[in-house]
């Protein structure tokens, strides 16, 4: 039995009944994407710096998005912004993405770099791209849909190699803070977490316990009372970390010697495994949330496990400003929004 569905005059084809009954849904979704052009508000209000609406203005490029603002964001199907969102922070930026993120549209997200991110500035040549997220428990990275690795592409272009092996030795665990208030703690104390975690180890591991404050961002008077409480505890060092200062030591100097790290959704983690270090990363945000172990009871055998599939999932989680502008990035991201 032939059964003739007429969609459009120009869209016209023929199925068995078979095929209508288990195929016609998913076609259907299909059709719809392809003949409905999704409008895109590039959100110039969410970006506080010209450089960050100019990477905006490169991914509108890529993606056939229109440069807006916020209070024009609900005239659209998905909208597309700079950097995380905090509701406690009321400088114009943060409106713009909260009145995105509040409305309840679809939206993209635009973040800090993941591999080869530079410490020393805030304008990146390559971004983290989510969709309705930035962590890797929230938003939407579209693994499902990889149809090809570009790990090598990503990793090699900043330094790294994706298969680099893991490390089986070291003389300290390297307890990582982040900075005071960021998005990415989800509202924790990081001063309490830190004291927390540096006595649970104590007890947990003979190893030295390094404490590495975040180089930046300073809250000198909490800071300073931490280190008083961190040097109460045996053999346990507070490594004063200030970007500012000339005796400033990078963290890739201490993963020479480091047993492992451990962090709470810090970049530092990402830095640590994409250099072979192993990683203890406590909160399911993680970006190496997968290829770490997940509790402090693992820390004297940390994960060392396989970690090709994150290498190519961590990729296309990082595209370039070419990417962007070329439409690659969109390409796979689009896939993710609906």
């Amino acid at each position: 039995m032939l059964i003739i569905v007429r969609v459009r005059p120009a869209l016209r084809f023929y199925a068995s009944a078979y095929f209508l009954k288990k195929r016609l849904v998913k076609f259907t979704l299909s059709l719809r994407y392809v003949n409905t052009r999704m409008r895109i508000a590039v959100i110039e209000d969410s970006a506080n710096y010209d450089q960050f609406r100019n990477v905006l203005v490169s991914f509108a490029k890529g993606c056939g998005g229109e440069i807006t603002t916020s209070d024009n964001a609900h005239k659209y199907d998905c909208a597309v912004i700079y950097g995380s969102y905090k509701k406690s922070r009321g400088r114009k930026a943060h409106q713009g993405k909260g009145r995105v993120i509040e409305s309840g549209m679809p939206y993209v997200q635009l973040e800090t770099q993941l591999i080869g991110r530079p410490i020393s500035t805030a304008f990146h040549s390559e971004f983290r791209v989510g969709v309705n997220g930035f962590l890797w428990d929230d938003a939407k990275w579209g693994f499902e849909h990889i149809t090809a690795d570009r790990s090598k592409k990503v990793f090699e272009r900043n330094g790294y190699d994706p298969e680099c092996v893991w490390k089986a030795d070291g003389d300290y665990v390297l307890l990582c803070m982040q900075k005071v208030g960021d998005a990415s703690l989800r509202g924790l104390d990081i001063f309490q977490w830190t004291n927390n975690v540096a006595k649970e180890l104590r007890a947990k591991t003979d190893r030295t316990i390094i404490v590495r404050p975040h180089p930046l961002y300073r809250k000198t008077t909490l800071h300073n009372k931490l280190k008083q409480e961190i040097l109460s505890l045996p053999n346990v060092i507070w490594q004063d970390c200030d970007l500012t200062q000339k005796n400033f030591v990078p963290v890739q100097e201490l993963f020479k010697d480091a047993w492992c790290t451990v962090t709470y959704t810090s970049g530092t983690g990402i830095d640590a495994v994409i250099n072979g270090v192993p990683s203890v990363a406590l909160d399911t945000g993680s970006m190496v949330y997968d290829v770490s172990s997940n509790s402090l009871d693992e820390i004297n055998n940390p994960y060392r496990g396989d970690k090709k599939q994150w290498t190519n999932n961590i990729a296309h989680c990082q595209w370039s400003v070419a990417e962007f502008e070329s439409g690659e990035c969109w390409e796979h991201v689009r896939k993710s929004i609906r």
